[in-house]
């Protein structure tokens, strides 16, 4: 596959995420082409680790009383041994290392027997019997801070057993107040591991080399919290050149062309909007106002005739055509007068007919809540091809995503992007259904997926939310509106997805730092100022 948008040099600044299968094999390659001593990668590691580990809790003024390491028998555990003999050399005093696992690498019986020659407190988590000894327990219930170096990238299997035990501890202390720092991953979150299985929820995880893309599946982040990279003594090269899975975009990464100052409503894009119906005529507004604010020059409300009086008293701004029960707009009048079009927010059920004849018009289109739907019923019903249509963005949440795969007829792929698959069949899953439909698929939750299926499809871009606040009703219906307008004024499908969904973060942040909790208005509020800012180039 040739990705275009490397080609074109799209992915410039951005971060790459790498699978924990890479992860490995950079490690592998570091000791076996360049003669690094495993040895040595774990002492970097561990020192690099408790160094960043020491400054995030400076900064955050992490109480650091009771200080619980918990080591596996792994290349893992022997890092997280090395913070603590770190730790203890930079004034650390309180701290017990508790050791999990009778497989022990080399290197880390080598780190083990430093603790003991140094005089640390060692205690075995399982007694001989292999059972959970009481001491653990009240170890892990009286720390302050739990460093979790159970399992790494390694692991091949479910945690389970002692181990499991170990982790829902951990897990249930945090709930109490302790802090979580993981080391590399949080123990349990690799790459073929069930996201429904026992895994350690960390408030920071310290990884090493690049960061790894099954951090950001949306049922894990979470337990990701913090993540905070380090590199201990990879060569620059392997990390530069390695196989990305994914690519991490954030706020940095948002331009927008910047306009004349001779522009005006005619030359900034026209969209056709299908939204609004007597239940939800808040939605159409809301996403007829983020797409002005997001630089549309006219927005047209194509809407049911007993909507679009409400429609054109609560936004004046809008053009308001009022279609007649059962009748249906012509693609082919849609194409005279609009540069895109969006449709879903509010819309309500029963619309297979107009998004026949939108998907048809051959313009460039997003689909988002009901317009799924009906995309999805005329496909499953062979009304329509999967990839008969235009240029088209999906921006389905989770359930909207499961809802529609069950009526193209796609239950493993339904179930692998829900909240029992691994996040390798997540991400496989969601390249699957954006090639299948040769559509640009965006994946909407805390954590943003975006998918290009055309042409043989692009590596995903992945855009780390983590602002809850933006989980609010109408936040779905302004992602639709700024979609749109960037489509209408001529961006690309990818690009309006990626660059609509960066606009629609970035209000977000705004109004979380000035507001706290808001309301989809207070959002639409600070679209504007976004975009404004972002605007890069000559006119």
């Amino acid at each position: 596959m040739i990705d275009r948008l490397r080609l074109w040099g799209y992915y410039a600044g951005m971060e790459t995420l790498v699978s924990t299968h890479t992860m490995e094999s950079i490690d592998a390659q570091a000791q076996s082409e360049y003669a690094i001593p495993a040895l040595v990668l774990m002492e970097q590691a561990g020192l690099k680790g408790w160094q960043a580990f020491a400054s995030y809790a400076r900064e955050y003024d992490v109480p650091m009383g009771n200080v619980v390491f918990v080591a596996g028998g792994g290349n893992n555990g022997g890092d997280s041994l090395v913070m603590a003999r770190e730790a203890f050399f930079s004034g650390l005093e309180s701290f017990t290392i508790l050791l999990v696992g009778s497989r022990i690498s080399n290197s880390c019986s080598v780190q083990r027997n430093i603790c003991r020659k140094l005089g640390f407190t060692l205690v075995e988590a399982e007694n001989l019997d292999g059972v959970l000894s009481s001491e653990t327990s009240r170890i892990i219930s009286e720390a302050d801070v739990l460093i979790d170096g159970i399992a790494g990238t390694g692991l091949r299997g479910l945690l389970s057993g002692t181990t499991a035990e170990i982790v829902k501890l951990i897990n249930a202390q945090r709930t109490r107040g302790a802090f979580v720092l993981a080391v590399d991953i949080p123990s349990g979150c690799s790459d073929g591991m069930s996201v429904a299985g026992p895994r350690v929820v960390a408030d920071v995880t310290i990884t090493m080399g690049l960061r790894k893309a099954a951090a950001y599946h949306p049922v894990c982040r979470v337990g990701w919290g913090a993540i905070l990279r380090v590199n201990p003594s990879f060569p620059p090269v392997l990390l530069k050149n390695s196989v990305a899975a994914a690519i991490l975009s954030d706020q940095d990464d948002l331009k927008l062309k910047r306009f004349a100052e001779d522009v005006y409503k005619n030359t900034r894009g026209h969209l056709a909007l299908f939204a609004g119906s007597i239940a939800f005529s808040g939605a159409a507004r809301l996403s007829a106002r983020a797409a002005f604010h997001s630089r549309c020059g006219l927005v047209t409300l194509c809407c049911d005739r007993d909507v679009a009086s409400v429609a054109a008293s609560e936004t004046p701004s809008i053009i308001v055509e009022a279609i007649e029960q059962q009748a249906v707009l012509k693609g082919s009048q849609l194409v005279r007068t609009y540069q895109a079009v969006a449709a879903g927010p509010g819309w309500g059920d029963g619309r297979e007919e107009q998004v026949l004849e939108l998907l048809q018009s051959g313009l460039p289109t997003v689909l988002d809540a009901d317009a799924i739907g009906a995309f999805a019923k005329l496909v499953g019903d062979h009304r329509i091809g999967s990839t008969a249509h235009g240029p088209l963005v999906l921006t389905p949440h989770p359930g909207e995503l499961h809802r529609m795969l069950e009526a193209l007829h796609m239950p493993l792929l339904a179930q692998e992007t829900g909240p029992s698959g691994t996040p390798e069949s997540f991400v496989d899953s969601l390249k699957r259904v954006a090639l299948a439909l040769e559509i640009v698929l965006v994946y909407k939750s805390h954590v943003v997926w975006i998918i290009d299926g055309r042409s043989g499809g692009s590596l995903p871009i992945v855009v780390d939310g983590m602002n809850n606040a933006l989980g609010v009703a109408g936040s779905g219906d302004v992602l639709t509106g700024i979609i749109g307008s960037l489509l209408a004024q001529g961006y690309d499908v990818f690009e309006a997805a990626h660059t609509g969904v960066l606009v629609h973060q970035g209000a977000g942040l705004l109004a979380r730092n000035e507001s706290g909790w808001f309301d989809a208005e207070t959002l639409i509020t600070h679209i504007g100022n976004v975009c404004r800012s972002a605007e890069v180039g000559r006119a």
